[in-house]
């Protein structure tokens, strides 16, 4: 059977209500007497039973995260009957939630990753999760961010945790590369161009901005060991970029490389900057 969710966002959601399940024995062990756990228990059955029946096509996850026998012999010291029996409960359905997360693949299709991601979407990148889109409106000017290229390279260098920075030449297939982005809690390898005002005539970044032959982005997708590709720019991107950009991923991904991009034009590079505190 098919299922329309890609595959790594049902894995971080059962990766998170496992959590949330060890969370809620790790509380009662310290509260071995607050009955008030047992509203705790229920609450989280019934977010992960309803996450089932609206993301599965059959019953089979929710009646095997519901019906399955709890394990209830276990016995805890100084603990109330009622805390014990939520630990007991707590814990089976646990074990069942890692037994689902092991076996996805076995009974199901998934929806391919998207291509794309949001500078939300990747954890090197985490603080603009938090910033308002009305905190960075004194920077930013019509789309336009005006800062130069070689500030935002440091700041970005920086943030992302990578010491070297390569100079600028001619022949460069991508600004920055780095092994130390960290997207879906995990260090993937990472292409960036930079576009800082001196390379942009006009008030969108167009392919002939890239590179003195308008060449860059096609130079910088040939890196076939690239997982995340970004493209910066201070300006906004024409909607002829971002499908260039597309049809190049789709066509390494064809070949199998699961690789993804990232736009990030004037507005996100403010947001990215006024996160981490480069423009206070």
């Amino acid at each position: 059977m098919r299922i329309s969710t890609p595959l790594v966002d049902i894995t971080d959601q059962l990766i998170s209500f496992i959590s949330e399940g060890f969370g809620i024995i790790g509380y009662a062990f310290e509260n071995r007497l607050d009955q008030g756990i047992v509203n705790m228990q229920q609450e989280w059955i019934a977010r992960v039973t309803e996450y089932f029946d609206s993301t599965f096509p059959t019953k089979k996850e929710s009646g095997q995260f519901e019906c399955t026998p709890v394990n209830d012999g276990l016995f805890y010291n100084n603990m109330h009957a009622s805390v014990k029996t939520v630990v007991n409960g707590v814990n089976t359905k646990v074990q069942i939630l890692e037994s689902i997360l092991g076996n996805l693949e076995r009974y199901y299709q998934f929806e391919p990753e998207t291509c794309s991601v949001d500078i939300q979407h990747i954890d090197s990148f985490e603080k603009v999760r938090g910033v308002n889109h009305r905190d960075i409106e004194p920077y930013v000017n019509n789309g336009f961010f005006n800062r130069d290229e070689g500030t935002i390279k440091r700041a970005f260098a920086e943030i992302i945790g990578e010491s070297f920075v390569p100079k600028d030449w001619g022949g460069e297939t991508e600004d920055l590369f780095t092994s130390r982005t960290l997207l879906n809690a995990q260090r993937v390898s990472t292409s960036i161009i930079f576009n800082g005002p001196g390379k942009i005539k006009s008030s969108q970044t167009r392919l002939s901005d890239l590179g003195k032959r308008g060449d860059q982005l096609v130079r910088m997708m040939s890196i076939d060991t690239t997982k995340l590709y970004i493209l910066q720019s201070v300006k906004r991107v024409h909607p002829d970029v971002i499908k260039t950009l597309e049809a190049l991923a789709e066509q390494k991904r064809n070949r199998g490389n699961r690789c993804q991009y990232c736009i990030i034009d004037g507005q996100d590079t403010a947001t990215i900057l006024y996160a981490y505190g480069y423009l206070n």
